[in-house]
């Protein structure tokens, strides 16, 4: 089995085993949050040559060079030998201007912090070694902070702190932005269908909102999908519905997302797609819209990590 060396100490790995996972099998403290290479919570250093190729997917060029990976998504097939990287360079004060539960299970924070981003991307969020990332709901013209809609989980590391033990002037630490998820102005004739379950609705929020300010000409419906029918957001949905005539929304259950579609849409030909929330959901509501006429390179998607027992958005 491929050996790890970490500090001058030697590591084994197992079969189909992640850097990560073997380091953290043998109690060694790696700061991690998504596992599936998003976040980047997890870089670490080795020499360029002993990298597989797979795992520096979302790094910068010069990240590269320098021999950055994700340890989360390396599995080595020979040994190789891995080093911490300095990330405080690349985090980012922000501090916590309002926190806010928009209802029982969701937590609004609202974050003032010297950053360039566009609604629909997404930050990581750190609470000392454990990161999470969440999409932005806000659009940087209209607003000085960034937006995030955070669902909190019973057993959740991330949200149950942000929850419990954090205060409005606090300041927290994020990275980013990342993501292509966001309005590309070009398509302003183009009829968009935003789809999101849960918190998934942020980032389509924010986009609508970045639509609609930039004058698209073309309807824009939300199909906002939860657990029940009733919605965190339906405040601002109906904010929006009164402030723009482009702009209808519809709410329902998660499990009636395909009939619901069928019945809103004989055809998707020549609309324009987004789609947000769990793995899952993401894979099966693109396949439905492909089906009714989407072309794939008009379904435009962002999964959100599932943590299982601990945080997703």
């Amino acid at each position: 089995m491929p050996t790890i060396r970490f500090k001058e100490l030697s590591y084994s790995s197992a079969d189909d085993e992640s850097v990560l996972d073997t380091l953290l099998r043998h109690h060694i403290a790696i700061p991690y949050g998504c596992r599936a290479g998003a976040c980047q919570a997890c870089t670490l250093q080795a020499t360029p040559s002993q990298i597989p190729d797979d795992c520096q997917q979302g790094l910068s060029e010069h990240q590269v060079r320098q021999g950055y990976f994700l340890a989360c998504q390396c599995t080595p097939n020979h040994d190789i030998d891995v080093n911490t990287v300095n990330t405080t360079a690349t985090k980012i004060p922000a501090t916590i201007i309002d926190k806010t539960l928009l209802d029982e299970n969701t937590l609004r924070l609202r974050l003032s912090c010297r950053l360039r981003w566009r609604a629909g991307q997404y930050i990581t969020l750190w609470m000392k070694d454990v990161a999470r990332c969440y999409s932005i709901a806000s659009v940087a013209r209209l607003e000085p902070y960034i937006e995030l809609h955070i669902r909190v989980h019973p057993r959740g590391i991330i949200s149950q702190q942000l929850f419990a033990n954090t205060e409005v002037d606090e300041t927290l630490e994020l990275q980013g932005p990342l993501g292509g998820f966001v309005y590309e102005q070009e398509h302003a004739s183009q009829p968009l269908l935003l789809i999101g379950s849960g918190t998934g609705i942020a980032p389509l929020i924010g986009i609508a909102r970045d639509a609609i300010d930039c004058k698209h000409n073309a309807n824009i419906h939300l199909i906002a999908l939860d657990r029940t029918a009733e919605n965190y957001a339906m405040q601002q949905l109906e904010t929006l519905k009164n402030s723009a005539s482009q702009f209808s929304f519809q709410t329902d259950v998660t499990d009636n997302t395909e009939v619901i579609i069928s019945k809103q849409f004989s055809s998707l030909r020549g609309q324009r797609v987004y789609i947000c929330g769990g793995q899952n959901f993401v894979q099966r509501i693109r396949k439905k819209c492909f089906m009714l006429g989407a072309s794939p390179r008009h379904i435009i998607t962002e999964e959100f990590i599932n943590f299982g027992s601990q945080d997703s958005n």
